[in-house]
């Protein structure tokens, strides 16, 4: 008997322990979670104030998956409504810097290209796209992302990674690395969300900060070096090595169980083949082995099959040396290979990339013509993307019971018209030198110096150096200078173009459309300032700046009776200011509706006794009746 009382005191005391530890850390997650120690790695926030309507992506979310790197990557700023409109469409981007639009701001990405074709092709539809994607984030950090995405009523996802599995967050071959196996990652960034976990973590961290001489710290305080520099520990991984292959898995769990995920929750999903530039960019790296031949000299035969005129012959060839490339910056081919695979088990539809790339490239070898350097595609490349997932979404008929047909526009109209200033164009130039300047593109200890040595020559050059330079600074900011200046110089067109940037970077607050109608006002071109309100319209829905401006534009325009409607509904909802009342009365004086104009009239009289505006108004109201 006094055994088993023991046995009963032990377990009682073990169970007493395990209470008081847990209380204890209860306490302490609370206290930290009160004080605001660490973050809560939400992926949305209210946004732009927590007041807002619209949610956009938390700055901080991406803390979550790098632990040494201190200049972590920005999201893309695209916003959605909190409370999803009954005739709302809702499709969120996976990816890495592709997908997110490197090197451009948030004005060219494939995305927002998406949203506004769809949008014009679907004007009865509340479209809205929302790009997560990060630079240097692999499926890992997407496939995370997912329990947040699903908590947002998705009709759709679209998904292009692949290119960071070895080096982006959380690869075999990156800085930010919690091992290599799968389980133990996933149960890390589950306690990430825990402050406790947080604080043991930086504790830890900033130990062993202390006593580390770690070779790769130069490289990550280097305010020269680029996110490539930063991101790389274990370089090299020769083709079909161990890490090789634990990079092909990795892809292949992750993007199967994002499927699943969409599957279950009844997400319909599109993921694209994965391009690069093969043509135009020798292999960053060749190891010699028993297996296979170096990767220079298999790009070598490349070149010279494709001077014979084989182009075929050198199309393969070009794959083969990108995929012998030892330093990993290019997906292979065999990720392209899984995910057909996974999208024929899911009934998933992919995106031909590849083909439609090449079709546009010399030769049918994708390279320069497309591509910014290894894998980024310049201005036409993401045109194209945006293009391709459009026309994949039209064919299979993700927006149902709509018939587009008659409303689209085709994709070269977009790229006309888009607003993209040649202050884009410069940030985008410079941003690539900039990579260009550093490792892998230069020898393995070769300094970053291109900041240091770059001469601006332009106003643009100067804003452009000032963003690399000024953690305060940004794209942004640069292009409401620039826009500034080019007015003081009476460039009102090209100002006009800077605010069109800025509207489609932040295409859903009145925010830079008032300048920009402003500017356009100015210049008589109202035609231009009526599409620029439409384009608001689609975005944040008519308001009471759409439809002042509009009144005003009509009116300038001559045609009253179109003014009148919106001039009402400004009255209507509490807008008796002095110029409303006196434009629309006046309006109703010039159609001849003397009765309304005369009740307009009276409102002006009992708000505004004094105002000189009544004695014109009766002259205007005398001329009209002789």
């Amino acid at each position: 008997m006094q055994f088993i009382r023991g046995k009963i005191k032990k377990k009682l005391f073990i169970l007493i322990t395990f209470c008081l530890i847990l209380v204890f850390v209860s306490i302490l997650e609370v206290t930290l979670r009160l004080v605001n120690y660490g973050s809560s790695y939400e992926l949305f926030v209210p946004t732009p104030s927590p007041e807002s309507k619209y949610l956009g992506i938390n700055f901080d979310a991406v803390k979550k998956y790098f632990s040494h790197i201190k200049d972590i990557p920005t999201p893309r700023k695209d916003l959605f409504l909190k409370e999803k409109p009954q005739n709302g469409y809702r499709i969120f981007v996976l990816g890495g810097s592709t997908a997110a639009g490197f090197p451009y701001g948030n004005n060219l990405t494939f995305s927002r290209i998406l949203n506004r074709r769809l949008s014009d092709a679907y004007p009865e539809k509340k479209i809205e796209v929302i790009n997560t994607a990060f630079t240097a984030i692999n499926t890992y950090t997407q496939l995370d992302f997912m329990d947040e995405i699903i908590m947002y009523a998705p009709d759709a996802i679209l998904i292009y990674t692949g290119h960071n599995e070895y080096y982006g967050a959380l690869g075999i071959g990156s800085m930010e690395s919690f091992g290599n196996r799968r389980w133990v990652i996933k149960i890390i960034l589950y306690l990430k969300k825990f402050r406790i976990y947080q604080l043991m973590e930086n504790s830890l961290s900033s130990i062993f900060s202390l006593l580390s001489n770690d070779k790769y710290d130069e490289a990550l305080e280097n305010p020269n070096a680029t996110m490539m520099e930063r991101i790389v520990r274990n370089k090299y991984i020769p083709f079909e090595s161990d890490n090789y292959y634990r990079g092909i898995d990795q892809f292949r769990f992750n993007i199967r169980d994002i499927l699943k995920i969409a599957d279950e929750n009844h997400i319909k999903v599109v993921i694209s083949e994965l391009v690069s530039n093969i043509r135009n960019h020798s292999p960053f790296h060749s190891i010699n082995s028993e297996k296979y031949p170096a990767a220079d000299a298999v790009y070598k035969q490349a070149v010279i099959k494709q001077q014979k005129g084989d182009y075929d012959t050198a199309r393969k060839l070009y794959y083969q040396a990108k995929d012998l490339d030892a330093l990993r910056f290019r997906a292979p081919e065999e990720l392209n290979n899984i995910i057909h695979e996974l999208a024929k088990e899911f009934n998933v539809p992919v995106v031909p990339m590849k083909s439609i790339f090449e079709a546009y490239s010399d030769f049918g070898i994708i390279g320069n013509k497309l591509m910014l350097e290894h894998l980024h595609p310049n201005k036409k490349g993401y045109f194209l993307m945006a293009d391709a997932f459009f026309n994949i979404l039209i064919d299979n008929q993700f927006i149902e019971n709509t018939n587009p047909a008659i409303k689209i526009k085709s994709s070269r109209y977009y790229e006309m018209n888009w607003g993209f200033s040649r202050l884009d164009s410069l940030y985008s130039d410079l941003s690539i030198r900039q990579l260009k300047s550093g490792w892998p593109f230069k020898i393995e200890g070769t300094k970053n110096t291109f900041l240091d040595t770059f001469i601006p020559c332009s106003i643009e050059e100067e804003l452009i150096v000032e963003i690399f330079k000024n953690p305060n600074m940004t794209l942004e900011k640069a292009h409401i200078k620039m826009a500034e200046h080019l007015k003081s110089i009476g460039r009102l067109d090209l100002a006009i173009e800077e605010y069109k940037a800025l509207i489609y970077t932040v295409p859903y607050f009145d925010l830079f459309y008032e300048p920009a109608l402003k500017l356009l006002a100015t210049q008589n071109k109202y035609d231009d300032a009526l599409q620029l309100i439409k384009e608001l319209s689609q975005y944040s829905g008519e308001n009471l700046f759409t439809h002042k401006w509009t009144a005003q534009i009509y009116l300038a325009l001559g045609y009253p009776q179109n003014a009148i409607p919106y001039l009402e509904l400004l009255l209507q909802f509490g807008g008796k200011e002095e110029i409303l009342l006196y434009n629309l009365s006046r309006a109703y004086f010039s159609i001849g509706d003397k009765q309304n104009g005369d009740r307009v009239l009276n409102i002006i009289k009992q708000y505004f006794p004094n105002s000189h505006l009544i004695i014109t108004l009766e002259k205007y109201k005398d001329i009209l009746k002789n």
